[in-house]
């Protein structure tokens, strides 16, 4: 399925749409022929991102979002609800919750191992139970991390062993939204998080891969372990022996020194190069070895991009109900290779 192929007809809700993000997912739905319905709390800024969208007719619908029966409401109609927020750990499952008690498919654009981990435990039932799919954490991350390492996974001779990351080819700033999530699960991100090891999430330090050698790299760049999402997917739908997410340690250390008070003297919207690579590489149970490796154009546009992409598949109702993992949910080289147009490349070697 490509670009090509899509007939826009979904009906898309959009939770968060007058942020960064919300603009991009936005710019794409029109793009794409779509009108979505915006839902939020201010009606005269979600009138304001409709009209800098260019559709002043998008439906408004406002719903706090601690107001469950208001969002449920809001979301009734929709095929499939898109996310966009910050702190998902903090706020997120009440527009997830409202999604599903809706019937709607959700997506969101959460880039946080803690509350994946919430809506991979806590509501393939509740998905199942009312016939919807739930694909969480779709960012340009996550869901080029979790189709990589299915791929990458089969080149080798199984159980693999994965270490993936992300890479910033840059170097500029996130947006102030991503700093509150970063805040919002420092002591997470200070520990590293989980990483899979015979067949079990483990929390605490690990000795392999400190090195990795980027692409367009001449030396290995010191890492460290980082709770990166797809560390939690991976092990559902490949056979590994381990999975771990990786940092540059020099970018941790700048991810530690966020404070609140920095945060108030932060931009709101993020730089406007945000190139990045997303590096999956597997070892196979013989030494044998395959790197995957997606490059993006910007990153907070690519996960708008990826979003929009994996929403409009939710909303052909082909995918079975429950809570998925990108490559649970979707083919990973035909999603991987619908986003070329954008300027989004991907390669396995080895």
């Amino acid at each position: 399925m490509t670009t090509a192929d899509i007939t826009p007809t979904a009906t898309i809700a959009v939770y968060g749409a007058t942020g960064t993000t919300g603009g991009y997912l936005l710019a794409e739905l029109h793009r794409r022929g779509l009108t979505p319905i915006l839902v939020g709390r201010n009606a005269a800024r979600l009138q304001a991102a409709a009209d800098a969208a260019g559709m002043p007719a998008a439906e408004i619908r406002v719903a706090d979002v601690d107001d469950h029966s208001a969002l449920v409401d809001a979301f009734t109609d929709a095929d499939v609800v898109i996310s966009s927020l910050p702190a998902y750990v903090e706020i997120g499952e009440t527009v997830l919750a409202a999604a599903v008690e809706a019937g709607a498919h959700y997506t969101d654009i959460s880039g946080e191992q803690l509350f994946l981990k919430r809506v991979l435990d806590g509501y393939g039932p509740r998905a199942e139970a009312a016939g919807v799919t739930v694909v969480s954490g779709v960012t340009d991350n996550n869901v080029s991390g979790d189709l990589l390492a299915y791929l990458v996974s089969r080149r080798v001779h199984r159980p693999a062993e994965i270490v993936l990351s992300h890479l910033s080819r840059s170097g500029g700033n996130g947006s102030k939204g991503s700093a509150k999530t970063v805040l919002a699960s420092m002591d997470w991100f200070r520990s590293g998080g989980w990483h899979y090891e015979d067949g079990e999430f483990r929390t605490g330090p690990v000795t392999r891969h400190t090195a990795m050698t980027f692409p367009d790299a001449n030396e290995p760049t010191a890492v460290a372990k980082f709770p990166q999402p797809p560390v939690l997917t991976i092990p559902r739908h490949s056979e590994v022996s381990y999975v771990a997410g990786a940092l540059d340690v020099a970018i941790l250390k700048h991810l530690e020194s966020f404070t609140a008070e920095a945060l108030d003297t932060m931009p709101d919207a993020p730089s406007a190069d945000l190139r990045y690579f997303v590096v999956v590489d597997a070892v196979g149970a013989d030494g044998d070895r395959a790197r995957g490796v997606v490059s993006g154009v910007h990153s907070y546009r690519d996960s708008a991009l990826m979003a929009v992409e994996a929403a409009i598949r939710l909303a052909r109702g082909t995918t079975k109900p429950g809570v998925l993992a990108p490559a649970e949910a979707f083919d990973p080289e035909d999603f991987l290779n619908a986003l070329a147009h954008h300027g989004i490349s991907w390669q396995i070697t080895g």
